[in-house]
């Protein structure tokens, strides 16, 4: 064990002493501030995006409540003779289906700068309106679709795909550069076991590294304040730093592997690379193409068309479906005005309703086919580690898809209780005006001031709470394990034929 030690810190020493190593290094660590920085820009953007749009919705309300109590004091005012019912925050109607500016916003977690992942296709916040989720469900960055599909350069995208390929060049020349230069026999008479020496040799220049990195990373987030120096910044940081760890290890065991059967350092790079391809590109690629054979997704023409026919469904049975929906509210059913005279702005959410219980059998077809691509995605982690630690990375920072699913889940919760408001509301004031007509809008009809009361939406604790990588990740450090096994196994197979 003496000579492994001995071994392993003469090999770290000639490390430093070599130039490219250190160039090397030093350029990994600056690719790597490098998408530290580019994380935490987006981050900033987004937050600043958060504030303006948590900015604006006050900033109507605040409006809305000053031109209603001016309004309502005196309606015969000059500056309010060309107000359009439709495009006013003081007629219920024209509030509900345009003035109304209410946002719903996924929070934040401690982590969130340390990767980006799908955030760019998967926005932190949207709009939410009345009548239907449709806002929601087209929310994304205006941006060109060239660069949505390439993804951004940031700090995940660094440690998952070009932190290997640092690692693999690392390493290797362990044992490779000793058969080059008939050291081997010399270490064997030593009584030096090559598998052993293999693993410390690749894990110690592995380990060091990653340190490195972990410290580089943490350091640069802590003083710019891309991490907060409280409680969860360090957890964030600490979860962040094992799963890179882990990752480098698994690496450092692809590498360990490699040189275990090749003979020259210049057969162990092309080897080592061609690994890196296959884990890196040729696996996940092959686990999405098999998860689109296993569960495929109806063609989005397919949806649109059945939105087609069930919007046309609905205007043809206007009349009946309206009538089914005043005999389940008989409060709220008009006293003269017939159905086929209520105002299509008093019936709109209730169309929107029909709408929606017509598209409910495509939308269900829908979601249980993504539900069905999500799970076996899920199940097929394992079998590719790359996958395993974006996910995991991706999970820690909280931009990963399931947390998205729930954010819209909460946000569709927030959004029916907003319709019911503005429904009742609305046909309250459809009676109201049925009752005693205004000339011009006033309360008693459509005269809207109660800005405050509408519901606004508050994200839950568990969506505040920062995601765990869970039980899969723990298929990492198995590949690990076997590929470690592996390159054991090999050295002594090449040492038995005389290698």
């Amino acid at each position: 064990m003496n000579q492994i030690f001995t071994l392993i810190r003469y090999d770290l020493r000639s490390q430093l002493r070599e130039r490219g190593t250190l160039f090397l290094l030093l350029a990994a660590l600056l690719l790597a501030l490098l998408g530290l920085f580019e994380s935490a820009r987006f981050e900033s953007t987004q937050r600043r995006a958060v504030a303006d749009a948590a900015s604006q919705e006050s900033t109507a309300r605040v409006k809305a409540n000053a031109l209603a109590n001016s309004y309502f004091d005196n309606p015969d005012k000059p500056e309010f003779a060309h107000l359009q019912w439709y495009r006013t925050p003081i007629d219920v109607r024209g509030y509900a289906f345009r003035e109304h500016v209410g946002f719903a916003v996924k929070p934040a977690l401690p982590g969130a700068a340390l990767a980006i992942g799908q955030a760019d296709l998967l926005p932190a916040y949207v709009r939410v309106r009345a009548e239907s989720m449709e806002s929601v469900r087209t929310a994304s960055e205006i941006e060109h679709p060239g660069r949505l599909a390439a993804g951004r350069f940031d700090l995940l995208f660094f440690v998952v795909y070009l932190w290997p390929l640092f690692l693999l060049a690392l390493s290797v020349s362990v044992l490779t550069q000793d058969r080059e230069s008939k050291r081997i026999r010399a270490l064997l008479l030593q009584g030096v076991g090559l598998g052993r020496l293999l693993l410390a040799q690749i894990m110690a220049r592995v380990l060091l590294a990653s340190v490195a990195l972990v410290a580089a990373c943490g350091m640069a987030a802590l003083l710019s304040g891309t991490l907060a120096v409280s409680a969860d910044g360090f957890a964030a940081l600490a979860a962040w730093g094992g799963v890179v760890l882990l990752y480098s290890v698994f690496w450092g065991a692809v590498a360990a592997a490699v040189c275990a059967v090749c003979h020259s350092r210049m057969t162990a790079s092309f080897a080592a690379f061609g690994c890196w391809i296959l884990l890196a590109v040729l696996l996940p690629g092959a686990q999405t193409a098999a998860v689109r054979l296993l569960a495929p997704v109806p063609a989005r023409e397919l949806y649109v068309q059945a939105m087609r026919d069930a919007n046309d469904e609905v205007n043809a049975n206007k009349l009946a479906s309206l009538a089914r929906f005043y005999d389940s509210h008989p409060e709220w059913k008009p006293n003269r005005t017939s159905l086929d005279k209520v105002s299509s702005s008093v019936s709109r959410i209730q169309r929107a309703q029909e709408l929606e219980a017509a598209m409910r059998g495509v939308e269900r077809h829908h979601a249980e086919a993504r539900q069905k691509q999500d799970r076996w995605f899920d199940s097929l982690q394992i079998f590719s580690p790359v996958t395993l630690a974006y996910q995991s990375l991706a999970t820690l920072a909280g931009k990963d898809k399931a947390r998205q699913q729930h954010f819209l889940a909460e946000v569709a919760q927030h959004q029916a209780q907003l319709r019911d408001f503005f429904q009742r509301a609305i046909q309250e004031a459809a009676l109201g005006d049925e009752r005693q007509p205004c000339a011009k809008t006033c309360l008693g009809g459509y005269g809207f001031r109660d800005f405050d009361s509408v519901p606004r939406f508050r994200a839950s604790m568990a969506l505040a709470e920062a995601g765990t990588p869970g039980t899969r990740l723990a298929a990492l450090p198995a590949w690990t394990l076997a590929l470690l096994v592996l390159a054991v196994l090999l050295t002594g197979v090449r040492r038995g034929k005389g290698h």
